[in-house]
């Protein structure tokens, strides 16, 4: 009866054995929910920025290419890669390139650059990753500053005549008066077509959409930040210009 229950309890010692081996410890367990989420984070920015590429042409018209918009768009709902205005594919060249004077279609170059830094730090080419520990903190991190950065230049980005390069908050009479006149009076104002037609008024809010879509941009960057385990530190935006060099 004794070497019959030994036999037993060595037999079950080694059926839990043989179970456990096959169980994943549950660092494996975290690293591959990370990827998981990472890759959602991916997915979503892409949703954003194609919504963000169609409201900026919306408003800029002449910043950007029919041709070129659509060839945009196209690869990065498909995740790919395959538009090159540059003989330089890093997404920096382009990004200048967007403020850059003498740039025609800047919100082409914008959304590109954008897209370009995104589908590198999410490493899009290499496929899907089992764990987060495919991925690199520093480039999100990295990316995570240059679009607080790009956020703040969109919004206060000037040409040399003083004139916003990117309309995106201000509303029509702000840009009508941007254009028009140096000085800012109340004859002027008055004269501003879309207030003489009353298309607009001096009370109304300014357009948060696209502040509120690339903010929506930083946040997954963000959360896939803090899947790898990181955040990034709240820096002012010269400590963050010097650090992504843009």
């Amino acid at each position: 009866m004794k070497q019959t229950l030994h036999v037993t309890i060595i037999i079950l010692i080694s059926i839990f054995s043989i179970g456990c081996t096959n169980i994943p410890n549950a660092s494996e367990i975290l690293q591959s929910n990370s990827a998981t989420t990472i890759s959602r984070d991916y997915q979503e920015i892409t949703k954003l920025l194609v919504k963000y590429k169609k409201i900026l042409d919306l408003r800029n018209p002449k910043l950007s290419d029919k041709k070129l918009s659509y060839e945009i768009l196209f690869d990065i709902q498909n995740q790919k890669d395959s538009v090159r205005l540059l003989k330089s594919n890093s997404y920096k060249d382009y990004l200048k390139k967007a403020f850059d004077e003498n740039t025609k279609y800047k919100s082409d170059f914008l959304v590109l650059g954008i897209y370009k830094m995104i589908y590198k730090i999410y490493n899009i080419k290499d496929g899907h990753h089992i764990t987060a520990l495919g991925y690199n903190a520093d480039d999100f991190t990295k990316a995570y500053y240059t679009l607080k950065v790009l956020r703040w230049k969109i919004r206060n980005a000037k040409d040399a005549k003083g004139r916003f390069i990117f309309a995106t908050w201000q509303l029509n009479w702000q840009l009508e008066l941007n254009k028009n006149y140096n000085n800012i009076t109340i004859k002027n104002t008055e004269e501003l077509p879309s207030l003489k037609n009353r298309s607009e008024t001096l009370l109304n809010h300014s357009n948060f959409n696209f502040e509120i879509t690339m903010s929506r941009m930083i946040d997954k960057i963000s959360n896939s930040l803090k899947s790898m385990g990181e955040e990034p530190a709240n820096l002012s935006i010269s400590a963050m210009k010097a650090i992504i060099l843009l």
